[in-house]
């Protein structure tokens, strides 16, 4: 590959979490051990917590440490809600949540309660009243800072006073897989508990955290030993938890200056991808999304086709969204924004990080240009 711009997938590490990782392999020795052995180890574990906590501003014992955001995702929804012993539980959230949160949602109220969806506008917006609309009288309302798909991001601590005026008992879920490390999250912009994950802040992905405020209730989702403060079960990953840590302190130290670049980039190439003819850009514009983010849709063609063109041109970049490659079908977060079959069937997603270089960008650009190309061509009824 000549040019890599799928970063929604995985950030390449950096030299630092490359060789904080390193360190790691091949250590064996538990950091729950009583031998002198476990010292390192240990101090490990207490430094991921700490790195983790200083993005949202709560103390190092509110995180819980997991295998990453979908597992965080999975114990903040059915953890507080066997927290609270709830069996017919009232959840809102909106139709562009990450899958495993829908999921998570449908799962608990398999026998009884009830799913609400906020309304979303055609960028991908939730307005306030949206999300009071949707979680009032809720147990548990989920909250997404920025969207993976369509780049959206939204004000997430306005969303949250909505709910909390509509929902007054409810637990609030904060999703910031996508923007913890980029964007500020300072006091998980309100809500009880928010859900982090290390390759949004250029660390491994399967390394994540749950930080919890004070006085929530939660339920292990897996149980096992007295790890996490018998929140979380489980042998730590050493490794991915050295990544993450050196991941957190650098994004921390770049925040702003890393967004600034990456959404300046990602201008730039939406700027050259905007001027082969029909192709749309979904979402926000370029200054308004997540920060590296372009989605855009060429009309005639299909994503996948699309993304293996761009990969056998030595671009690497994702089908619409990483987390639904392989599926042979319409986005459903593109048909909830209400795009049309063309649209939605068509959509690329190019993610940069703040290691890419123009000449990434240039050749990201020339490649879509010609896969288009190639691709409306060879489509049934191409003159």
């Amino acid at each position: 590959m000549t040019a890599y711009l799928d970063h929604a997938s995985g950030w390449p590490p950096s030299d630092a979490v490359r060789d904080a990782m390193a360190r790691w392999i091949g250590v064996a020795t538990s950091p729950m051990a009583l031998h002198e052995h476990a010292r390192g180890p240990a101090d490990l574990v207490d430094s991921a917590r700490g790195a983790l906590a200083a993005l949202v501003g709560w103390d190092a014992d509110t995180v819980i440490l997991t295998s990453g955001a979908t597992e965080a995702r999975n114990l903040a929804m059915k953890g507080s809600i066997a927290g609270r012993g709830l069996s017919t539980p009232v959840i809102a959230l909106d139709p562009l949540a990450h899958a495993s949160a829908i999921a998570a949602a449908r799962s608990l109220t398999r026998d009884g309660g009830q799913v609400r969806m906020a309304d979303v506008g055609a960028v991908g917006d939730v307005v306030p009243a949206a999300m009071a609309a949707a979680a009032e009288g809720a147990d548990l309302v989920v909250v997404t800072h920025g969207q993976a798909e369509v780049g959206c991001v939204r004000d997430a601590a306005a969303l949250i006073a909505a709910a909390r005026a509509a929902a007054p008992h409810a637990v609030v879920v904060l999703d910031a897989e996508e923007t913890a490390g980029l964007l500020p999250i300072a006091d998980g912009l309100g809500a009880d508990l928010v859900v982090m994950g290390g390759r949004s802040m250029g660390g491994p992905a399967w390394a994540g955290a749950l930080c919890v405020r004070p006085g929530t209730l939660l339920h292990p989702l897996i149980e096992g030993g007295l790890e996490e403060h018998g929140k979380r079960g489980g042998a730590h990953d050493l490794p991915a938890l050295a990544g993450i840590t050196a991941a957190a302190h650098e994004a921390r130290e770049a925040m702003p200056a890393r967004a600034d670049a990456m959404r300046a980039m990602a201008g730039r190439i939406t700027d050259g991808l905007l001027g082969v003819p029909q192709v749309v850009l979904n979402g926000p514009g370029p200054h308004e999304r997540l920060p590296g983010h372009v989605q855009v849709s060429a009309r005639g063609v299909e994503g996948e086709a699309l993304a293996l063109a761009m990969a056998a041109r030595g671009v690497a970049v994702s089908p619409g969204s990483a987390c639904t490659f392989g599926a042979g079908k319409s986005s459903p977060v593109l048909e909830a924004m209400g795009a049309d079959d063309d649209i939605a069937r068509g959509a690329v997603l190019i993610t940069i990080g703040p290691g890419t270089t123009d000449a990434e960008l240039d050749e990201a650009t020339r490649a879509f240009g010609e896969s288009v190309a190639v691709l409306r061509a060879m489509a049934p009824g191409a003159p």
